[in-house]
């Protein structure tokens, strides 16, 4: 029984390859047909370039806190009991990337120049869609012309208007340059190795380069400022009181000077008593003041401390070769899709014109 039905397989994916062969003719030019579309689609895909830049953040806390302990030793400071800033861990890095403030502050930032003029992120992006990118034309008449059709009958949305400065209103034209950016930039994390890395891929080779450098450097400035967010919000305020306590301190050292030219010929209880009270006073402020210098250098030493280090293990560069597209392997996909699909049909042509006469009939 085994055997039988064992043959009546054999019989039967014979039966399908000797099919096929008939058709051989059909399935070759359909192969023939998909590899010529696969080699306009080859051709006429954009070049695509890929730059990347691997870094490894570090906390200065770790490596130079006890240098920095040591030297603020000497000069009177305990740098031991101020709080060090919060820590941003790098798994927190994609979101920062996906933030809106990240975002536009990215668009601005310059990817090329030249003696006469420069160029930002969000103008290349504009001018590059206004191009004409016939890949994309056929696509959105072909696979996507269902997409296009809704889109039609929906009409446009009506566009919302969105200011730099405002964090909570994002036009649409922001949005759709948002979600460009989510398509060219990307950011991996190897958390057990300890380093990051940022990459970018585009049209052109020096823009992603100089976009890779921008995005590391607002990425690092985001960072370092929210580490040391609580040292500088101490110093700022040091450096007010100080600001404050000198004020005060000048006026009593004038006081006190002018106090004693004023009564030099003059030694009495009364004198002496004045004399006692204002330096008293001005021994207080002095001291105050000098507790204030302190701090304010101790605060200093405390953003110093707090402030991240990134070592940088690969700078972006230039890329001199192409990522991307594959045109070979483009050729290729197209060819095996065209040979699938044509024996495809071919099978199953008969079984689905036998069901249609059926159905017919």
């Amino acid at each position: 029984m085994k055997k039988e039905e064992f043959q009546d397989d054999e019989i039967d994916l014979i039966a399908l390859i000797k099919q096929l062969w008939v058709s051989k003719k059909l399935i070759v030019k359909s192969v023939i047909g998909f590899v010529a579309l696969g080699v306009f689609v080859a051709l006429f895909s954009p070049t695509i370039y890929t730059a990347s830049s691997t870094f490894i953040p570090q906390s200065s806390s770790s490596s130079g806190g006890s240098s920095l302990s040591g030297l603020a030793s000497l000069a009177g400071i305990n740098i031991g009991g101020n709080v060090a800033g919060s820590e941003i861990p790098p798994s927190i890095y994609p979101q920062i990337i996906q933030s809106v403030s990240f975002k536009r502050e990215l668009l601005e930032a310059t990817i090329s120049e030249s003696n006469s003029s420069s160029q930002s992120l969000k103008d290349f992006l504009l001018i590059k869609n206004e191009g004409f990118n016939p890949i994309s034309t056929i696509k959105k008449y072909t696979i996507g012309l269902p997409f296009t059709i809704l889109n039609a009958i929906k009409g446009k949305d009506e566009k919302v208007k969105g200011s730099p400065n405002n964090a909570l209103i994002v036009s649409s034209e922001e949005q759709e340059l948002f979600e460009e950016l989510d398509g060219l930039l990307s950011l991996s994390v190897n958390a057990k190795e300890g380093f990051v890395t940022l990459s970018a891929s585009m049209s052109e080779a020096a823009q992603t380069a100089y976009t890779v450098k921008a995005a590391k450097e607002i990425l690092q400035k985001t960072v370092i400022d929210y580490k040391i967010q609580s040292a500088k919000e101490l110093l700022s305020f040091n450096k007010r009181e100080l600001a404050l306590k000198k004020i005060e301190f000048d006026s009593l050292q004038d006081r006190l000077a002018l106090f004693k030219d004023g009564n030099l010929n003059i030694v009495d209880s009364r004198f002496e008593n004045e004399l006692n009270k204002i330096d008293s006073e001005f021994q207080i402020v002095s001291a105050v003041y000098q507790e204030l210098n302190k701090q304010l250098e101790q605060a200093k030493l405390q953003v110093s401390k707090d402030t991240p280090i990134f070592s940088v293990i690969k700078p972006a560069t230039i890329p001199n070769i192409r990522s991307a597209p594959k045109r070979s392997l483009i050729v290729l996909i197209w060819g095996f899709i065209g040979f699938v699909l044509s024996c495809g049909f071919v099978l199953i042509k008969g079984p689905l014109l036998n069901i249609v006469k059926e159905i017919s009939a």
